[in-house]
């Protein structure tokens, strides 16, 4: 409570500081030492958060290298029966062989590795931790510092403001009196704060410049021997294996393009990779579900409407009536020789989905080609020969039609079972 106290008397005061209306007191030659110190915490969080990522560099590139063998030994592993890959696929004989190899160098450098990573750990970053600690008490102690001036400057003003008043009272002389004894000692913690950072943290910047300098060159030349040393052993491996005389970004790119040759174009050209063909489609081409005209399964099985080839309405299976109350149409897609080989007339395709609300169509005669029993309610049932009067009807005889039979009955009806009279 003692700090929430204190805050809440120092907030008046700090903003009236903040609008002009109070005197804030300086210190040039402390303010100029806290610049250096705010520098020297932002480089050492900087320096300490890049010798962590140079660390963490360095094992993740051990980790994924050896995952990277891994990958390739795996890719290339024989499936099955399938043996001596490299005669097999000649293009791939020189990975097939440097696979093993591969592996071995990367369990090598991984222990040579080891080490300097642990003495990044122990002789950079560590050290580099302690400092920040170390930081941040001295940063508390500025801080300490800062909220004396506050007080300073807030029992200054005051002290001040009743010291000119010219009538004062009775309680005005008490609270003067009191005020002179807070101001006092205000200002004598405010002097020991400032007078021990000003002359201290001139001997802490000297103190950190010994030690930075050793911790620089350690982890500078830390840096080179992982470096020289993954660079011996990836040398080592690709001697009398790959051609290192050019090493040039685009020459490295065009030996990989004269060793992908067309394995790209035949990946394009694989059917695996390409989206499955849509079910309708399916069904189209292999003639509705695998039926083909003429089949003894096709006119045993096929009934009339729905059954005989029409699709249905909005996507929604009907129960058809019996096969031997018409003559059912073959399959979408059969031929007309097929549809003359099997003794009668070729169909047309089944009809798709009703037509929609408002379609436009000439009032005209149709005659019925094949014979169709009503699925549902508000189709039209035809008998080959009919003449229907048309009601409506669209530019396409894939649509559902609306007309009148003889009968007089009126509904629906498939346009591909109809011709123009």
């Amino acid at each position: 409570m003692t700090g929430v106290a204190v805050a809440l008397v120092r907030t008046p005061h700090m903003l009236t500081t903040r609008v002009g209306m109070a005197t804030k007191s300086h210190d040039a030659a402390f303010d100029e030492l806290n610049r250096r110190f705010t520098a020297i915490e932002q480089n050492a969080q900087k320096l300490s958060k890049d010798c962590a990522t140079f660390r963490d560099a360095v094992k993740n590139m051990l980790l994924s290298g050896a995952s990277f063998g891994s990958a390739f030994a795996i890719l290339f592993n024989p499936i099955g029966t399938e043996t001596d890959l490299d005669r097999r696929h000649p293009s791939a004989a020189t990975t097939v062989s440097n696979i093993v190899h591969y592996q071995q160098m990367m369990d090598e450098l991984r222990e040579i590795l080891t080490p300097e990573i642990d003495l990044i750990e122990s002789r950079v970053v560590a050290p580099l931790t302690e400092f920040e600690q170390c930081l941040k008490a001295i940063r508390k102690n500025i801080t300490k510092r800062d909220h004396k001036l506050v007080d300073f400057d807030r029992l200054n003003n005051s002290f001040t403001k009743l010291k000119e008043k010219k009538e004062k009272t009775l309680k005005d002389e008490q609270n003067l009196f009191k005020l002179e004894q807070e101001f006092d000692a205000a200002s004598a913690d405010y002097e020991y704060y400032n007078n021990a950072m000003k002359e201290e943290l001139p001997i802490f910047f000297e103190k950190v410049k010994g030690l930075m300098s050793p911790l620089f060159h350690s982890f500078y030349y830390m840096q080179l021997n992982v470096f020289y040393l993954t660079l011996d052993k990836v040398q080592t491996f690709a001697d009398g294996k790959y051609d290192l005389t050019d090493t040039s970004p685009a020459a490295v790119e065009q030996r990989y393009a004269d060793m992908l040759t067309d394995a790209a174009e035949k990946l394009e050209e694989l059917s695996i990779r390409k989206p499955a063909t849509a079910s309708a489609r399916v069904l189209s081409t292999s003639g509705r579900g695998g039926l083909v005209s003429g089949s003894p399964s096709a006119s045993s099985s096929r009934a009339g409407g729905l059954a005989a080839g029409a699709p249905s309405k909005g996507g929604l299976g009907r129960s058809g009536s019996s096969a031997s109350s018409m003559t059912s149409p073959p399959p979408y897609g059969s031929s007309s020789s097929s549809a003359s080989a099997a003794g009668r007339k070729a169909p047309p395709p089944p009809p798709p989905t009703k037509p929609k609300p408002g379609a436009a169509a000439a009032k005209t005669y149709v005659v019925a080609l094949y014979d169709y029993a009503a699925q549902a309610e508000g189709d039209l049932s035809l008998r080959a020969g009919e003449r229907i009067e048309v009601v409506e009807r669209t530019a396409s005889t894939e649509d559902w039609w609306t007309g009148i039979g003889e009968s007089g009955a009126r509904g629906v009806f498939p346009g591909n079972y109809v011709r123009e009279d």
